[in-house]
């Protein structure tokens, strides 16, 4: 049973819970503080629904205190969830969200917070600026970048040869990045890079509501709180952007200039690519032993990572369904065995150097590869080899159009991306499903004509 205690306008209850192994009462606790204005009649009311549930929550073994702070749960108990139960790279982009989220949230107490106040947040959101001020490089960061060997710039500023990468291809870097390439060559910043204050787009403020609608849904499921808000307001709109995509001729173009100019690993790797849809770190976390040659299968489990802090590192897939076994063609299969004995004959010229990862795809010496490398190379590759602009990324997006347009189910379709289910794959491909039905009203025309 519960009772209350008034005090100077608020309400303490209080609700008897028995007696733990030692004998002593248990009891728990929580304040309401009635909205102003109300009258004597609707207090009494809301206060006997108030009681009512807490009775109800306490009932089903309320385990932490409603009444906490959401920066208090994210901190004390969903951090502990999260850093277990999700992969690490997403994790690390939590972290980031988090920044922003707990500063205009974390003071309210999580059983009070309501979608108005998540609205406020998420407009406050479409106005700021990224925290991150990007530097983009001029032509003639461009030039410097190219005027000395990349490993020979690395070595005297700090900055990885990917970084140096991504200036030679006059993208985005850091601040820090910015200053200490500019230093280098003793030049100005602003003779270098050009500073740009970026607002979050729009899915990333979908990201953001994502998360907090897993802390709330957390917070649910251990009973802190009995709803989720963000269930009782619209996500945020994002603007829909088709995947980018090679056409078939574009596809064999690329083929064709892979196997002509590119060199191992990387001509095996956008070879498996575009045959198999995997995603990039599942591609570079195989180990010779997921490859059945004489079954010609590919068994997908695990991927590879890298964060700053912690390296190059093995983890498992995206999603439980993400881990697949998928049939792949003989040719495939025999192009797979040639480059391993390539690879055999490598680590036999290295002798004491060669590390033995078992890794498919590997460094000059073994160890596993860095998937950042994989996706430089490509970006260069397409570059300087005048090939359709598509990303790494996109080659997954190519595989998967030319199953769904060549009447691939969508189905067998999902299954060998490893979306957990097909509406997920109808979702992202559906420009792909819009042609393959139209290509469909023309065979049916051509079958059946009217006149």
């Amino acid at each position: 049973m519960a009772s209350y205690t008034e005090r100077e306008g608020r309400y303490d209850i209080r609700c008897y819970c028995g007696t733990d192994i030692n004998g002593k009462r248990i009891n728990k606790y929580m304040t309401w503080i009635p909205e102003q204005g109300m009258t004597k009649r609707q207090i009494e009311k809301e206060l006997k629904k108030k009681i009512s549930e807490f009775e109800m929550q306490c009932s089903r073994g309320l385990e932490y205190d409603p009444n906490m702070k959401f920066v208090e749960y994210v901190d004390e108990f969903w951090r502990v969830k999260a850093k277990n139960e999700i992969q690490p790279t997403t994790y690390k982009r939590y972290e980031l969200m988090l920044r922003r989220i707990l500063p205009a949230l974390g003071h309210l107490k999580i059983g009070q917070i309501q979608p108005y106040h998540l609205r406020t947040f998420f407009d406050d959101l479409r106005e700021e600026k990224r925290d991150d001020t990007k530097y983009t490089p001029n032509a003639e960061a461009e030039r410097l970048s190219k005027s000395e060997t990349r490993p020979d710039i690395a070595k005297h500023t700090g900055i990885s040869t990917t970084t140096i990468d991504v200036i030679r291809a006059g993208n985005n870097v850091s601040k820090k990045t910015a200053e200490k390439f500019a230093e280098y060559f003793d030049m100005p910043v602003n003779k270098l890079f050009t500073a740009e204050e970026i607002t979050l787009s729009s899915r990333t403020i979908l990201h953001h509501f994502r998360l907090i609608s897993a802390i709330m849904h957390s917070a649910v499921y251990d009973e802190v709180i009995q709803s989720n808000p963000c269930q009782r307001m619209k996500p945020p709109k994002v603007e829909a952007k088709e995947a980018n995509y090679l056409d078939d001729e574009q596809a064999e173009l690329l083929i064709k200039t892979v196997k002509e100019k590119a060199e191992h690993p990387f001509d095996m790797i956008i070879m498996l690519l575009l045959h198999t849809g995997m995603r990039r770190g599942e591609c570079c976390g195989l180990d010779w032993n997921d490859i059945d040659f004489e079954n010609c299968t590919i068994d997908i489990n695990k991927s590879l990572l890298y964060l700053s802090d912690r390296g190059v590192f093995e983890s498992s897939t995206k999603t439980y369904s993400s881990k697949r076994v998928i049939k792949v063609s003989s040719d495939l299969i025999n192009k797979l065995g040639e480059y391993r004995r390539w690879q055999d004959r490598e680590a036999v010229k290295l002798g004491d150097k060669w590390i033995n990862s078992g890794k498919v795809f590997t460094a000059w010496n073994g160890k596993p590869i860095n998937p950042g490398t994989v996706t430089s190379w490509f970006h260069y590759f397409v570059q300087d080899n005048n090939l359709p602009y598509i990303s790494i990324h996109g080659l997954r997006h190519t595989n998967a159009s030319i199953m769904i347009l060549n009447g691939v189910p969508i189905t067998t379709t999902a299954k060998r991306l490893g979306h957990s289910t097909s509406a997920t794959t109808s979702k992202v491909y559906a420009h792909a499903i819009a042609t393959a039905d139209a290509i469909s009203a023309e065979i049916i025309q051509s079958i059946l004509p009217l006149d």
